[in-house]
């Protein structure tokens, strides 16, 4: 398969399931920020994405200059030189001899045959780009999760703080009212000290839930690019998978993670055979044209010249260099491959923790939903029994807290549902595209490189590129030697007993000047060599006392 078409095939951004509904954004008050407009400025703004979008343009160069060869080299020289000789001549004197000596030409060199090392080095430069586009779907996907995560915890903060400042107010109202009943004779001191330390622990929960507000605010600008303003309610998600499995099977079609591996892998595998080409011969082409004047300055004494050099080159003896280089690339390809295992099996470990908590948070808001109508029932009953003295002061505290715990549990569980969700979408790659709409242009990964082989020159490289394809080398390679199977797997007895005893304080710094021989460390009878010393020793060494 082609460069091109691989390209084609791999670099097809998936905008059918991407942000359509989300960055709609839907209608909502007068000044209110909708995550479609933040997930906008962060696509456009955002100097990590547009650092990654740079970088991929570097990779676009290393094609255009892994084709080199295929495209013809030419340069203008001039030469202009004096060379002065003195000896003796047949007199038996020393005579001086000097040559003049100045001329322009024109340089032309092309390689028709280069052993497929061309083809291998552009296949390998190509797969390498397009694991750079896998690289950018996956910096946009983590930067918009970052915009999505920070939108959320901006409202589900902002929504923690009017539930603690709505616990502060009903509790210094319970707290009034025990002091009013203590000076009536109905409650103790306890009562009212029980009531003022609840009221207390719920205000040092307000100063943290403020706090972590802040924080997602700075998160928000960070990514963004500007600090967030009343946030909007978050639309549904679109592109959802079905299940769990569906979304396993999309990771293997989707993913940007995984296809950086298969993608890298394929690039090893082409450098495998570019290491291999390097066996080959080379066939060169080069002529020049010019004038040249050998024996003077002067322009009435150039004469025209011209040359022609067609060059075989045969590697015979690399001093095991090319041998070398071979089984270095097979064993980089080996690595590869087992890092493309090693990243699927990570990604279906991230989507699975991702589902389940989506999962998780939907059962939790459901129940807690359901626990903040009964704990509202309850407390509206325990505060009646209370004011006509059926009902104790620790009951309606408790009943206040009930409240309170179930309206958080509300709160982070809808936050949870929706972080997860985005994570499961950014995983698969799913969290991409520019923003609202057609607010903001998507970027084109693929135009650079277009535009950068339209412009080069190469008038042989039609005929050139598919000959030297011909002669391209395999790049299979055996698979990575097999581990033997452990015999054994119980494990070794123990020497050193577990670590007991007090805690450890400080680290061994003696203190002494540089250059001072440590002083030695007793305990227990036992002298512990100082730590310079302990380099050259096996771990925990020690030497008794004599």
């Amino acid at each position: 398969m082609g460069g091109e078409s691989i390209m084609r095939k791999f670099g097809t951004v998936r905008a059918s399931v991407a942000l359509g509904y989300i960055l709609a954004g839907g209608c909502g008050p007068a000044g209110a920020e909708t995550l479609g407009a933040a997930i906008a400025d962060a696509y456009r703004n955002n100097p990590r994405l547009q650092a990654q979008r740079a970088q991929l343009r570097v990779l676009d160069e290393s094609v255009i200059q892994a084709g080199a060869p295929y495209r013809l080299a030419m340069n203008i020289s001039g030469n202009l030189s004096y060379t002065e000789q003195r000896q003796r001549d047949a007199l038996d004197r020393f005579v001086s001899i000097d040559n003049k000596n100045f001329g322009i030409a024109l340089t032309a060199s092309q390689i028709l045959f280069n052993g497929g090392r061309t083809a291998s080095q552009v296949s390998a430069a190509e797969a390498d780009v397009l694991a750079g586009r896998e690289q950018l779907r996956e910096a946009e996907n983590q930067i918009l999760l970052e915009v999505v995560d920070s939108y959320v915890s901006v409202r589900r903060d902002a929504e923690l703080i009017a539930i603690q400042r709505r616990s502060v107010a009903s509790y210094e109202r319970q707290v009034e009212q025990a002091r009013v009943r203590e000076r009536g004779g109905d409650l103790t001191r306890t009562d009212i000290a029980q009531a003022e330390a609840q009221l207390q622990i719920i205000r040092t929960q307000l100063a943290q839930a403020e706090a972590n507000l802040e924080q997602s605010r700075a998160r928000f600008a960070t990514v963004v690019g500007r600090n967030p303003t009343v946030l909007e309610q978050e639309p549904p998600l679109p592109g959802m998978p079905v299940s769990i499995n569906a979304a396993y099977l999309a990771a293997e079609t989707e993913s940007p993670t995984l296809f950086q591996a298969i993608l890298s892998e394929r690039a090893g595998r082409s450098r495998v055979a570019a290491a291999r080409a390097e066996r080959r011969p080379i066939v060169t082409a080069q002529g020049s044209y010019g004038y040249v004047s050998p024996f003077s300055y002067r322009t009435r004494d150039l004469g025209r010249g011209y040359s022609g050099d067609l060059t075989l080159t045969v590697p015979l003896l690399t001093r095991g260099v090319v041998d070398s280089q071979v089984r270095q690339a097979i064993a980089n390809r080996q690595s590869l491959t087992f890092q493309i295992e090693d990243t699927r099996r990570v990604v279906d470990q991230t989507l699975l923790n991702a589902w389940n908590q989506s999962i998780a948070a939907r059962d939790q808001l459901a129940a807690g939903e359901a626990g903040v109508l009964a704990a509202q029932a309850a407390l509206d009953g325990v505060r009646r029994g209370f004011s006509e003295g059926f009902r104790s002061n620790f009951e309606v505290l408790d009943s206040e807290q009930r409240l309170l715990t179930a309206q958080l549990i509300v709160a982070n569980a809808r936050y949870n549902r929706y972080a997860g969700q985005a994570n499961l979408l950014a995983t698969l790659g799913r969290l991409e595209a520019a923003a609202v709409q057609q607010a903001v242009a998507a970027y084109d990964a693929t135009a650079n490189l277009d535009r950068q082989r339209r412009r080069q020159f190469g008038p042989f490289q039609v005929v050139l590129q598919p000959l030297d394809k011909l002669g391209h080398p395999s790049g299979r390679s055996d698979a990575a030697p097999d581990t033997a199977r452990v015999t054994d797997s119980t494990f070794k007895p123990a020497i050193v007993p577990a670590p007991e005893g007090p805690l450890a304080r400080g680290v061994p710094a003696s203190g002494a000047a540089p250059g001072a021989t440590p002083p030695l460390d007793t305990r227990d009878g036992l002298t512990v060599l100082p730590p310079a010393s302990r380099a050259a020793r096996p771990a925990d060494a020690v030497i008794p006392n004599s």
